[in-house]
């Protein structure tokens, strides 16, 4: 029920989302041309009907939103017990809303259109519209464990090249010192700088995003505005090619451009920048708002667009900027080798492997963190959907006791009917068992787990069939008791994993050398405990079938398949330990 209700709630806010966007398109127009034109050709019936479609679009757009906040309050109870982290994010949008007072927003814009208040509707609009947008993107987080593994796929990409760019290097390197030919290593250096460009310009159309890449002056929007601005001031007739000369210069972000030479002089000359502005940003009042005026009180030399470039520099993908070093550094060692000089070039071609070996580390680095995070949400889901497993089957094994205490003669079809209602809560059990192992199946890095869940399947399927037949006996309540504790294993050993996740994080320590970039689910220790659990398991049982054999040999059918099925455990465990210790868990 829950996975059915996720993806109506994104499309629902969606929803909302855009159909605020027409509603104040619509609001703007009204004022204008729209109204006149009605009153002179319609009778004032039909005037009306414009204002009043209004009206009632904007209604249906809170009434939707009021129907979205019962839609993720429901989704939330659903979610609570397997998922817990979904249900606290879904507590959180509702909580976010409220604390926005969205829908009191929506319901005050109606009135509003209803009084025909239009300049205050569009500015409620607009605020509302922003509203929405947030809480749309906080709903968006849900799909973050996809969004996981789309980067593990891009950063493995980048380190296939990375480490492909590092060989290439190593062996220009060693060509570059011994008596190989200068110019034509001149000319493998310089592909060699042309593709960790490359790489470095994929890394940043990737990671950085498209409004970043626009203040660097390469074409995107949001870089048109500020460029135009001072030119109108300055230069009206500026014409547009000069955004395109200063496109292809590196250093210089698009923003620099218009005010590299000529905010110099609009400082000097106070005439120009005029209408008190320069005294306000001198000041650092009302200039926030400007392009122009946040760099002046903070440095007059540099300009205001250098006031507003450290801050993207900030966010600028280090790995990025490293693979841009070695570039550099790259075609540095080229000029060298076009000039035959070897020792020059082999010290550019050192300083650009350090930059590289430092990116490759990064990107490293951000794998292990994105692949422990991953960890963290499978591991939680994993112990919150154990969790309830471990509720259900006490409750199961309460009720069993309870049947098993009613006489033999005293039992009627009632009891039946009880044992039969058990036995669908146990399967009930078998279904949140069957979602916990497709969780483990895809994560694929656990070893000992996937088979103490398959083993604790078998156990609540055999409940199932006996509590169907209405045999509550003690042979019932052992697997159900053993159904118990092996959950409370699991549990626990969940729960230490995610401590020790949580501390690996906190105490941030380097990796060690040769320790894998995707670690598994659960460490070694963790598995060889389970199993140690599973074998203490299979040894009780032999114990407790032993005593049911008389004589040497078992003769007893049902007694006989129960040996079966403990020698095929017996294997499996076998066949786990063999895998753990050929290290297919990592």
């Amino acid at each position: 029920m829950a996975s059915q209700l996720r993806k109506p709630i994104v499309a629902c806010l969606a929803g909302v989302v855009l159909a605020m966007v027409p509603a104040s398109a619509r609001s703007q127009e009204r004022p204008g041309a729209a109204k006149p034109s009605a009153a002179k050709d319609l009778p004032a019936e039909k005037a009306a009907a414009p204002a009043d479609k209004l009206v009632l679009e904007q209604q249906q757009v809170a009434d939707r939103f009021q129907r979205l906040e019962e839609l993720l309050l429901r989704m939330a109870e659903l979610s609570a017990a397997t998922d817990p982290r979904r249900a606290a994010l879904l507590r959180k949008a509702v909580g976010q809303s409220k604390e926005r007072l969205i829908a009191v927003q929506l319901e005050a814009l109606v009135e509003l259109l209803q009084k025909d208040q239009l300049s205050r509707a569009v500015e409620g609009q607009d605020s509302v519209g922003k509203d929405l947008q947030v809480l749309l993107e906080l709903l968006m987080t849900e799909n973050r464990s996809k969004r996981i593994e789309s980067e593990k796929a891009r950063i493995r990409e980048y380190l296939k090249r990375l480490g492909a760019i590092i060989n290439q290097q190593k062996g220009i390197q060693g060509r570059t010192a011994g008596p190989g030919d200068p110019k034509g290593l001149a000319e493998e250096q310089g592909k060699l700088a042309g593709k960790t460009g490359d790489l470095a310009q994929d890394i940043k159309r990737s990671e950085e995003g498209p409004t970043k890449a626009g203040a660097k002056g390469e074409g995107g929007a949001g870089n048109e505005k500020p460029q135009e601005k001072p030119q109108e001031k300055q230069q009206p007739p500026a014409p547009p090619q000069g955004e395109g000369k200063d496109d292809g210069k590196r250093p210089a972000p698009g923003k620099e451009q218009p005010g590299g030479g000529q905010q110099s002089k609009g400082q000097q000359d106070k005439g120009q920048q005029g209408k008190g502005q320069q005294d306000k940003g001198q000041q650092g009042k009302g200039q926030q708002g400007k392009g122009q005026g946040d760099g002046q009180p903070q440095g007059q030399e540099q300009g205001p667009s250098q006031d507003q470039a450290p801050p993207q520099d900030q966010q600028q993908n280090p790995t990025r900027k490293r693979l841009e070093a070695a570039e550099q550094r790259m075609r540095e060692a080229e000029k060298k080798l076009q000039e035959a000089q070897r020792k020059g070039a082999v010290e550019k071609q050192e300083e650009a492997l350090r930059e590289l070996e430092q990116a490759k580390a990064e990107l490293e680095q951000i794998l292990r963190q994105l692949r422990e995070e991953e960890i963290e949400r499978v591991l939680a889901m994993l112990e919150a959907r154990f969790t309830k497993m471990l509720q259900m089957q006490r409750a199961i094994l309460e009720g069993t006791v309870r049947l098993d205490k009613v006489p033999q003669p005293e039992r009627s079809h009632s009891h039946e009917i009880e044992a039969g209602r058990l036995s669908s809560k146990e399967a009930e059990i078998d279904l949140e068992a069957d979602k916990a192992m497709s969780l483990l199946r895809e994560d694929g890095t656990a070893v000992a787990f996937p088979e103490a869940l398959g083993q604790l399947r078998q156990d609540v399927q055999q409940v199932v069939q006996r509590l169907a037949e209405a045999k509550v006996d003690k042979i019932t309540h052992r697997i159900e008791e053993d159904i118990i504790s092996s959950l409370e294993e699991m549990i626990q050993a969940l729960q230490k994993a995610q401590k020790d996740t949580e501390k690996k994080r906190q105490q941030q320590t380097p990796p060690r050398s040769g320790e894998p970039q995707d670690p598994p689910l659960v460490d070694v220790l963790a598995e060889l405990k389970m199993i140690r659990a599973l074998q203490v398991r299979v040894n009780s049982r032999t114990e407790r079938y032993s005593k049911l054999v008389e004589g040497e040999q078992a003769r007893n059918a049902d007694l006989i398949e129960a040996l079966r099925r403990l020698a095929e455990r017996q294997g499996r465990i076998y066949k786990v330990t063999r895998d753990l210790s050929l290290g297919k868990n990592q």
